[in-house]
Order: C-alpha cells, then structure tokens, then sequence
C-alpha cells in the first residue's frame, strides 16, 4: 500500500526552481497520479493556510516541456495516465504553457491546469518511500 504524504511550502517559485526546493527538503515535486493521492493532495491543501486565499495554487510534477501535449512526470519519465485537468485544459494558451499546477481559484475546485513554467507560485512536495 503506498500513502502519498504531501508538504505544502508557502514559497514563491518557477517550476523548475520547486524541483529543487523539495529536494532541498529530500522530497520531489507531487506525483498525482491516482484519483487517491488527488484526494490526499487536496487534504493537505485545506489543511495549509496558504490555501485560505481562493485564488491559491501549487505547482505538481506534470508536464509537457519535452513534446507538447504528451504530459509525463518529471521524476520518472512515466505518462501521465490520471488526471483531474479543469475543462477544456490543457490549452497551451499562447503556445508556452508546459507545466501543470493545482488551483482552487473559483471554477477550479482544486482541477489542473496548465501553466507557463517560470511563473511563480507555491510549491507542493512529496515524501518519497523507499521502501
């Protein structure tokens, strides 16, 4: 059985930068891919009190940098299979948005969506279990 055990960092960063402040913190950017670990994920986002603001959002390790449109995880290389994208995204709105965040803003609910990689934004890290 494996448990997803999130941190949520009241940082501001690019996406590439949230990389490194996990592991900074010997955690990797949220792996999202269970229906599961979404539900976690929002937990711990409630609990946060970043997430007091409605606008709030976090970045996750989803993205397409490599082919546009193919979404993988950037710690394993795996395809994103699951996913809780907002409708109609991922849009790639002006053609460079590549990296995904979670967003509570209203109409989000906590859905994906994607984003341009250097804008900045709170930083949802996970624990992971080697064993």
């Amino acid at each position: 059985l494996y448990t997803a055990i999130y941190s949520i960092y009241h940082v501001k960063k690019n996406w590439t930068d949230a990389i490194e402040h996990c592991k900074c913190y010997g955690m990797r950017l949220a792996v999202v891919d269970t229906a599961a670990k979404q539900r976690l994920l929002e937990q711990a986002l409630i609990g946060s009190a970043i997430f007091n603001d409605s606008w709030t959002s976090v970045w996750i390790a989803a993205n397409d940098r490599a082919v546009e449109g193919q979404f993988v995880w950037q710690p394993t290389g795996k395809k994103v299979q699951y996913t809780n994208w907002r409708s109609l995204m991922p849009d790639n709105y002006q053609g460079y948005e590549d990296c995904v965040h979670v967003f509570r803003g209203i109409g989000f609910n906590f859905k994906w969506n994607d984003w341009p990689c250097t804008w900045l934004t709170q930083v949802a890290c996970e624990e992971v279990k080697k064993c």
